[in-house]
This record gives C-alpha cells, structure tokens and sequence, in this order.
C-alpha cells in the first residue's frame, strides 16, 4: 500500500486542477491520480495498443470490403455459371442422342451386311451345284 501525505497547500491547489489535461505537458485531477495511483505507466502501452487496434480495424475493413465486392462479382457470375452449364447439360444430350443414331446406323448397316453375305452365299452355292450338276449329266 502507497501512502502519500498530502500537504495543506497541496490540498486547495490540487482542488482547483482541472478534471483531465488539455495538453501533454498540463496536469489534470486525473493523471495527478494516475501518478499516485501508479496506472500512469500504462498509458503508453495502453496507447500504443489503441494504435494498433485502430490499423487492425483498417485492415479489417479494407477485407471486408474486398470480400462485399468479391460476393458481388460472384453472384453476377452465378447467371453466366448456370447458362454454361444448361448450354453444357443440352450438347451433353445431344451429343449422346447423335452417338446412338449412329450406333443404330452402324447395327442397321451390319443386318444389311449380313443378309447379303447369307444371299451371296445361298446364291453362290445355289449356283455352283447348279454348275455342278449340269456337269455330271
């Protein structure tokens, strides 16, 4: 515990200081306390945290700012995303739509294929027994 005698003459001049100092260099009723009190040797770190407070709250504000126009930037994207998606989604069909007709060609080409391969050869060996058979008679 501090104690701290106070004259008489101290007393009427300590009561007519101001409630806090206008300037640095004054002395207020409160940074008298302050230095009685012992707090007074925070003030500077106290201040310089202030200051720090104050440049993290900019820095806060610049990123929050960034973020606003960046959530803007997307949500005007969103449209352009869902149309080259529905444009994607429609050639997708398309595209699968096209492989099958040409897959159904291809199977139609084969059956055609092979009806004429099985009348070629019926034909071919019609007619090579008919061409064997004249020979033998």
């Amino acid at each position: 515990m501090c104690l701290t005698l106070i004259a008489q003459g101290e007393v009427e001049s300590i009561a007519q200081m101001k409630p806090k100092a206008q300037t640095e260099h004054e002395d207020g009723l409160l940074e008298y306390l302050e230095d009685i009190i012992g707090t007074s040797k925070y003030k500077e770190p106290i201040d310089e945290a202030l200051v720090e407070m104050e440049r993290l709250q900019e820095d806060r504000q610049v990123k929050i700012n960034r973020l606003r126009h960046v959530e803007k930037e997307k949500i005007a994207l969103e449209a352009q995303k869902k149309e080259a998606e529905d444009y994607l989604r429609l050639k997708n069909g398309h595209t699968k739509a096209l492989s099958r007709q040409y897959q159904w060609s291809l199977w139609q080409s084969l059956e055609r294929e092979a009806k004429l391969s099985a009348q070629i050869v019926n034909s071919l060996s019609s007619s090579h027994c008919n061409s064997d058979s004249s020979l033998t008679v």
